[in-house]
């Protein structure tokens, strides 16, 4: 699931992605369910996000006569998204080649977005020993991803899914346009202590709906996919007070697209008053699942929690050393950002 630099997702967070940090996260009161009812997911779905153009590294030029750093006196960032060449707008990392590549002058002069500032800085153009054009960066606009739909609101036909933010390069991207698919998972890749396992899934044509915001907890959308709402089984949705300690259960996908269930026992419940990722914890207890995939796999974030009938979290987090372990995410947190969405 990882691709190369320009057109590869580089997963993070244990589940869809491999590099795990920490965050700050502002305060927000948890609202009361006021039952609240969703239709609850479990499908395994393909993202496809499109970012805009942003630099997702830095590297050395070989030229004709040395190796070189065109950015070494810029004021340049990983994670800094490009929005200008010169005058020029830049939409895809196709349009910021083009330019270079008919660039005539030695330097250039880059807009830059970062931390929602917009700044300005000068690059050098170099030749490679090729003959192109270089500025010595890595460009992407594109994140692919597959995880698991977590729930639906069928009022107001807004999605919720993953339970933590698509990260690449320690950049979380805000409000987003990108397309949510169906995936097809063709074989499972077992974890093992220290080596989390993984879904192998392929991208659906078939459109769930389109992505609307990546953030800290989850991404969501608006669904465009009728089946998925109409005549669909519902759930309250449970409140941190309402969680005990004991069995549960997620829905998820490790073949093809069937949903199925398995089984979990909740063994820590972390009460919260601003949203985190870890308010749940969780052992599988299913053998038929710890037999198939060693427990939780990289492809599970996002698979809803359900225990006494209700929605309470969703799958966030594998424990490496010991992937029969892991964390979810409260529900309430995911709901109370669907509000915040624009329908």
């Amino acid at each position: 699931m990882i691709e190369k630099i320009y057109k590869k997702v580089l997963f993070t967070l244990i589940l869809l992605f491999t590099l795990t940090f920490s965050f700050t996260m502002p305060e927000v009161n948890a609202a009361p369910s006021n039952e609240k009812y969703v239709i609850p997911g479990g499908n395994s779905i393909g993202l496809k996000i499109d970012t805009g153009v942003y630099i997702a590294g830095k590297y050395e030029v070989k030229t004709s006569n040395d190796k070189v750093s065109p950015w070494m006196m810029s004021d340049i960032e990983v994670g800094d998204k490009i929005i200008k060449y010169n005058d020029l707008n830049v939409l895809t990392a196709n349009n910021l080649i083009t330019f270079l590549n008919h660039e005539t002058s030695d330097k250039v002069r880059l807009t830059i977005l970062r931390n929602k500032r917009t700044l300005q800085t000068n690059i050098k153009v170099v030749e490679t020993v090729t003959g192109a054009k270089s500025l010595g960066l890595y460009l992407k606009d594109k994140l692919l991803g597959v995880g698991t739909l977590t729930f639906i609101d069928p009022a107001s036909k807004l999605y919720a899914s993953l339970g933590h933010g698509i990260y690449d390069q320690k950049v979380i991207i805000g409000d987003v346009d990108g397309t949510l698919t169906f995936s097809n998972v063709e074989s499972i890749k077992k974890g093992n202590a220290g080596l989390p396992g993984e879904k192998r899934a392929s991208l659906s044509k078939k459109e769930i709906g389109d992505i609307a915001v990546n953030n800290i907890t989850g991404v969501y959308g608006k669904i465009k996919n009728e089946n998925l709402v109409n005549n669909q089984k519902r759930v309250k949705v449970a409140s941190q007070d309402e969680i005990v300690l004991g069995p549960a259960h997620i829905l998820t996908v490790i073949d093809g697209e069937k949903i199925e269930k398995f089984d979990i026992e909740v063994v820590e419940i972390n009460k919260q008053n601003s949203r985190n990722i870890k308010g749940i914890k969780i052992k599988v207890t299913d053998e038929e699942l710890l037999n198939k995939t060693g427990g939780i796999i990289q492809g599970m974030s996002g698979s809803p929690i359900i225990q006494n009938n209700k929605l309470i979290g969703a799958v966030s987090h594998v424990i490496v050393d010991n992937p029969s372990y892991g964390y979810g995410i409260h529900i309430e947190w995911m709901l109370n950002e669907l509000l915040t969405i624009k329908h």
